[in-house]
């Protein structure tokens, strides 16, 4: 199973510039929905041979940048090593709609 990659904002940008796709969950440890969905993402993360990064945040404030962030959890899709898009989601067909729709297959 597709674990996730604990990122902080030293580790961030070197990290996920190497990867060719990925999803970045945003998350808080006080945050109920983000537990919840944590191994959905990690499902679909696995199925879709993705690479699988997690990052808190609200520690990191550099990479909380990189992504506009209204609620949490937040998915950023990496492609080339690059952020293309972002989702809020909890829901397992918001986020396969999410990928169909920025080009990904499992």
């Amino acid at each position: 199973m597709t674990d996730f990659v604990e990122l902080s904002d030293s580790t961030f940008s070197s990290t996920v510039s190497a990867s060719k796709l990925a999803l970045v969950d945003y998350y808080a440890s006080w945050c109920g929905a983000c537990r919840m969905a944590a191994p959905m993402f990690r499902r679909v993360a696995e199925e879709f041979k993705m690479d699988l990064f997690k990052i808190d945040a609200e520690k990191n404030p550099d990479a909380r940048g990189q992504v506009d962030i209204e609620n949490l959890p937040t998915l950023a899709l990496v492609k080339d090593g690059k952020i293309v898009a972002s989702l809020c989601t909890t829901r397992e067909e918001s986020l396969r709609n999410f990928l169909a729709e920025n080009g990904i297959q499992s």
